[in-house]
């Protein structure tokens, strides 16, 4: 019977005191938190922003009559050439948008030369890790891709 009452009041207490922590005004009503008052204070006047709202309206109307001239001009542009040949002439615009073929990465030029195995004529040791690589039938002063490393990372070799 103790542990019933000791518990009951325990939570009475808990009850008691979560509800003396909510903030309340003299009429009863709750305290609105600094977060909601600060973002009233920050808020934009109405002056300004309607400010800013016509200027982004006139550069948006300005925008769009920039790209009805330059349409205009394209379509009088096609018009003209398909007017003096039967066929139109490709314009400039359109070799400009091709895209251009990917350029190979450029190697170094200046590789560095493996160390000859010495009783093993045909195998070298790498310039990178120190191991043993395959070189038979190779002519020297060729270059050599290491084939310990993976295919993103290669290493190039000459051979001596």
């Amino acid at each position: 019977m103790n542990g019933k009452f000791f518990y009951t009041l325990i939570t009475v207490l808990c009850a008691s005191i979560f509800s003396s922590c909510v903030p309340y005004d003299e009429n009863g009503s709750p305290v609105p938190n600094r977060r909601t008052q600060i973002k009233k204070q920050q808020t934009v006047t109405d002056k300004k922003q309607q400010e800013i709202d016509a200027k982004r309206e006139e550069l948006s109307k300005k925008e769009d009559a920039r790209k009805k001239t330059q349409s205009n001009l394209d379509d009088a542009n096609v018009a003209e050439e398909t007017l003096a040949n039967d066929e139109p002439k490709p314009r400039i615009d359109d070799e400009m948008d091709l895209p251009k073929p990917p350029t190979p990465p450029i190697p170094p030029k200046n590789h560095p030369v493996a160390a000859a195995v010495p009783g093993k004529p045909g195998f070298v040791f790498s310039p990178f890790n120190n191991k043993v690589v395959d070189v038979r039938n190779i002519a020297s002063g060729t270059l050599v891709a290491d084939p310990q490393y993976p295919a993103s990372e290669k290493k190039h070799f000459r051979v001596p």
